[in-house]
């Protein structure tokens, strides 16, 4: 290559070797400014285009470091809440497990009042179809609830194997104690029917004694008449007191009859139900009417000497279906005991 220079232009010639033809290139003077400008603006361009390259990379790498930063502390700290939020929940847990515990020594206590419920029921003349004392379900190892316990002990932290163990327990003692407690609503409420059962039986039965005293002049059965002097059935109890003491219904009931003839004097039947009645003999003065209805221990009437009487006293008769029978059986209560 040979530059030949002139006054306006100069001739760039290329040799390319011998037997070949030479190339030649007629370029303006001012081409020798311009080229290496030219070369120098493309070398500027290129380095500010690397720069601006490299600024942008390393911006776009900060911002991406930032938010990989930020993206870290928002997971470190999510994490951290959810363990948090597992310990609440495994605390949670384990009081939940303690108070359901709880609830099943509450919950045998209540069966053991209802087992008196039964019992008190039977006592009154009714019997269970079922019993309770031998049908409470087993508890499982009762823990402290924590309020009031001295506890300690090493700090062991808990596998989840522990807890998943803890979740399986409590789980099903809970199912277990929503059987027991639907089985205990519904033999509650059989206890309490036959409960109610045995007050109603209790109140219609004429357990009381009729008088303050208890002296019987003349009792149930074959006797010598005292007008006659022959044998006779003697169908209730003569009862002795005094010109207008007290006379008490002996049981609930209601009056079916308050009237007077020659035999019985002034005289009051209470019906009782179920086939009982009870009849108030030679009474003073009657303080019921017919129709009206009485609770046992009521005062109905004065002790008098009415009708076929050789004294002041009371004849009182327990009628069963129609048919008087012994009194005696029944009368096993005071009024001053009834009422309390």
């Amino acid at each position: 290559m040979k530059f030949i220079w002139g006054k306006k232009e100069f001739t760039l010639m290329i040799i390319p070797g011998a037997n070949r033809r030479t190339v030649r290139f007629k370029l303006p003077h001012s081409s020798i400014y311009i080229v290496p400008s030219v070369i120098l603006l493309v070398l500027i361009g290129f380095f500010v285009t690397i720069y601006l390259m490299n600024t942008h990379s390393h911006r776009t790498r900060n911002n991406m470091q930032q938010a990989f930063d930020g993206q870290e502390r928002q997971l470190v700290d999510q994490i951290t809440l959810k363990n948090s939020e597992l310990e609440q929940l495994q605390a949670n847990l384990i009081d939940l497990s303690q108070q359901a515990n709880d609830f099943k020594v509450k919950l045998e206590e209540i069966k053991k009042i209802d087992h008196v419920i039964e019992l008190m029921s039977e006592t009154d003349g009714t019997k269970g179809t079922k019993g309770t004392s031998k049908k409470t379900s087993a508890l499982n190892t009762q823990q402290p609830n924590g309020k009031n316990s001295d506890i300690g002990g090493s700090d062991v932290s808990v596998t989840s194997q522990d807890v998943s163990l803890l979740v399986n327990s409590t789980k099903e003692g809970l199912f277990s104690l929503v059987g027991d407690i639907n089985a205990l609503l519904l033999h509650l409420n059989e206890s309490e029917a036959k409960l109610k059962e045995a007050q109603y039986l209790r109140s219609i039965t004429p357990t009381l004694w009729p008088t303050v005293t208890h002296s019987i002049t003349s009792g149930f059965g074959v006797r010598i008449d005292p007008f006659t002097s022959k044998p006779s059935m003697h169908t209730g109890f003569d009862l002795d007191g005094e010109m207008n003491d007290d006379v008490y219904a002996t049981a609930d009931g209601k009056v079916i009859e308050a009237s007077f003839d020659n035999e019985h004097g002034n005289h009051l039947i209470i019906d009782h139900t179920r086939g009982i009645q009870t009849e108030y003999m030679h009474l003073n003065k009657m303080l019921v009417k017919r129709g009206e209805s009485v609770t046992k221990g009521q005062k109905i009437g004065l002790i008098g000497t009415t009708g076929r009487s050789t004294g002041s006293h009371l004849h009182y008769e327990v009628q069963k279906n129609g048919k008087p029978i012994d009194p005696a059986p029944y009368l096993i209560t005071d009024r001053k005991d009834e009422l309390k």
